[in-house]
């Protein structure tokens, strides 16, 4: 009974030895992977897919082990970048702490609210309905962070507040002698000076020939809001401009009418607002 208590206490040693340095050596893989834990998803069910991926050698012992830590209850869904040779004791700390890459999508300086609204639609990473089209101007474009199953709605709530905060700002250092009184002007005019020109070299000078022109009283002759009118934000309603264009009684119409159009001719961004 003494030999046999002994070789099993010393059997169960060493499998405990043999474990602990699987968990802890480095791992197999040889290069960096992207490993997504989806909601919902139980541990053993992520140790499997795990080992199937040749991430970790031994989902057994990663349960184990995970359990002994108590750490089994703490998955978090996320997209996880797996650096290449990460023991098990690497992966499990990195899927138990949330720290997930964030995805990113971008809107580029000028998008239409139409253009935004599509290329949010077009991402099957992101969930939920959109509702009504946003207001022309109200959004700000930059790249955008976000984790999959994140809302479309939110991330155009992010959009809307980050452009209030901005025009917030530069409407407080705006200078006094400016030919409008209204923050709905001003995103109107940053639209047209981001339209208008692809140089930030160029914004503020842009800028000025429209503030002189509303000084003036003059039209100002903007080609953008007359192409923002037939295609009404819409790239695939892009054409020529025709002389019926240049002769429509309508306020988008600058070649013909004084003073702004109704409505910003896209979503601009904050040197074209600053300018």
């Amino acid at each position: 009974f003494f030999y046999f208590f002994f070789i099993f206490f010393f059997i169960i040693a060493f499998l405990i030895y043999w474990a602990k340095n699987q968990y802890q050596n480095e791992g197999p893989l040889r290069s960096d992977i992207n490993f997504e834990v989806k909601k919902g998803d139980r541990f053993r069910s992520v140790s499997a897919e795990l080992e199937k991926l040749g991430i970790i050698n031994n989902s057994t012992i990663f349960n184990v082990w995970a359990r002994y830590a108590k750490q089994d209850n703490k998955l978090k869904f996320g997209n996880y970048l797996i650096p290449s040779k990460s023991s098990m004791f690497d992966v499990l700390a990195l899927i138990t702490s949330g720290k997930s890459i964030n995805e990113q999508i971008t809107f580029p300086e000028g998008f239409t609210s139409y253009q935004i609204v599509e290329r949010l639609k077009s991402n099957l990473e992101l969930d939920g309905e959109i509702g009504p089209l946003p207001i022309e101007g109200s959004l700000a474009p930059n790249t955008y962070s976000y984790q999959k199953g994140d809302t479309r709605r939110g991330i155009l709530k992010k959009m809307s507040l980050i452009q209030d905060g901005i025009l917030d700002n530069a409407w407080k250092l705006r200078s006094n002698d400016l030919p409008f009184n209204s923050k709905k002007d001003a995103i109107i005019i940053a639209s047209i000076i981001e339209k208008e020109t692809p140089q930030i070299k160029e914004l503020k000078l842009v800028s000025g020939v429209i503030m002189n022109r509303l000084k003036s009283g003059i039209p100002l002759g903007m080609d953008s809001t007359i192409v923002y009118e037939f295609t009404n934000g819409n790239p695939k309603n892009m054409r020529s401009i025709k002389q019926s264009d240049l002769e429509k009684n309508t306020k988008y119409n600058t070649r013909k009418f004084s003073g702004l159009p109704p409505s910003a001719i896209g979503n601009p961004g904050k040197l074209a607002i600053e300018a």
